[in-house]
């Protein structure tokens, strides 16, 4: 009798475990490393901006305002980014610079004129916070305002850049010698590159305090730091920000047109991986605001050409 009551616990022990397994393979929340699964994946930053006040939805009566994000299109340019990526990235979204402060171990890590949640953020800030996210975290920067078309795929082990320089209105096939800033790589944490950069920008910050003076800052502190960092590598191709051979900039008036039945103003190449929709200029172009007023569903049910482009990159 003991031999079979042993041989009967240890058949219930067996079964029992194949069952829990099956029960795990069957439900993803059953296992219990859910919570690391994917942390060795390298990381997509995507920063939103929560610094420009939002009016609040008609049954506030307009009387208050928010910080929250109230940009439909920009739901639909993170989920394009990760639809094409999840498979090879973690997607980390960073809600203002509370959530970057910490990220980051504290305020006091930030520039003085960044140390408070309220400031509103000016273009010149930005290539600071790229800078620190990479130098810190390593991975990959991407702008809120990108239409991702393909996976970013396997980078290589040293800095890589996009696209082409936005202040240059004609570039035809050689591209420029500072890139675009919507998307940027780091290999690593404490990259020499990302960190030297982090330290520039900081400074610049501390002293300047930013401003419409420092709009262009990003270029000239990219030139100085590739002279001391060769090693990088840029890709201007792999971003859809020109058309024409004479390599005109895409204008936002491109991205919006209507009518167009599928048919692009502008060529996809085999190598384009994201489209960068010119965010500032589509916030400060009052004439586009009706944009920005678009629900999901409008812009899914319009004829316009960023219709198109998010369908390519299969959010519709």
């Amino acid at each position: 009798m003991p031999l079979t009551i042993g041989i009967i616990a240890t058949i219930a022990i067996a079964v029992g475990a194949s069952v829990s397994q099956g029960m795990i393979s069957n439900n993803v929340f059953e296992a219990i490393d859910l919570t690391k699964r994917g942390m060795d994946l390298p990381c997509i930053w995507v920063f939103l901006d929560t610094s420009i006040l939002n009016s609040r939805q008609h049954y506030d009566f307009g009387a208050r305002s928010s910080r929250a994000l109230n940009l439909p299109f920009l739901n639909l340019c993170y989920e394009s980014i990760a639809r094409q990526n999840a498979s090879q990235y973690r997607i980390r979204a960073i809600s203002g610079l509370a959530e970057l402060a910490e990220l980051l171990g504290g305020w006091k890590e930030l520039p003085e004129k960044l140390q408070n949640p309220l400031v509103t953020l000016e273009p010149a800030d930005f290539a600071w916070i790229r800078a620190s996210i990479l130098a810190k975290h390593g991975g990959m920067w991407v702008a809120p305002t990108t239409i991702c078309l393909k996976p970013f795929g396997k980078m290589p082990e040293k800095p890589v850049f996009f696209g082409t320089d936005t202040d240059e209105t004609f570039v035809g096939t050689a591209g420029t010698p500072v890139p675009n800033f919507q998307v940027a790589w780091s290999p690593k944490a404490e990259d020499p590159l990302w960190v030297a950069w982090e330290a520039i920008s900081k400074k610049r910050l501390n002293k300047s305090g930013g401003g419409d003076t420092a709009r262009s800052a990003d270029k000239w502190e990219f030139l100085a730091l590739a002279a001391r960092f060769p090693d990088i590598e840029v890709r201007p191709l792999a971003e859809v920000g020109r058309k024409g051979s004479a390599g005109r900039r895409i204008q936002i008036e491109d991205l919006l047109a209507a009518g167009q039945e599928g048919d692009l103003p502008f060529e996809i190449g085999a190598n384009a991986v994201y489209v960068p929709i010119p965010w500032p200029e589509l916030r400060n172009r009052s004439n586009f605001g009706w944009f920005l007023k678009m629900s999901e569903l409008q812009i899914a049910q319009s004829d316009l050409v960023i219709r198109d482009l998010y369908k390519a990159a299969g959010v519709f």
